[in-house]
């Protein structure tokens, strides 16, 4: 669950690049990517659909599955 006040979450459907580099192993290459991702692919489903970015594998997901929401 998603508490108000908790910050630390980044929806990774709304999150601008600069945003999405707060995530653990993600520069501005991999946020421009996921960026470019959800313009031509539409957006996420599920947390776990960032792996489809390439370049975003499962130990970058790990990383940061605590971190994802979708809305």
């Amino acid at each position: 669950s998603v508490y108000a006040g908790d910050k630390a979450k980044i929806n990774i459907n709304k999150a601008s690049a600069e945003e999405l580099t707060q995530l653990h192993g993600v520069g501005p290459k991999y946020a421009a990517r996921i960026v470019e991702y959800r313009e031509q692919k539409g957006l996420f489903a599920s947390p776990e659909d960032l792996m489809k970015v390439p370049g975003i594998g499962p130990k970058t997901f790990a990383k940061n599955k605590e971190l994802i929401v979708v809305e």
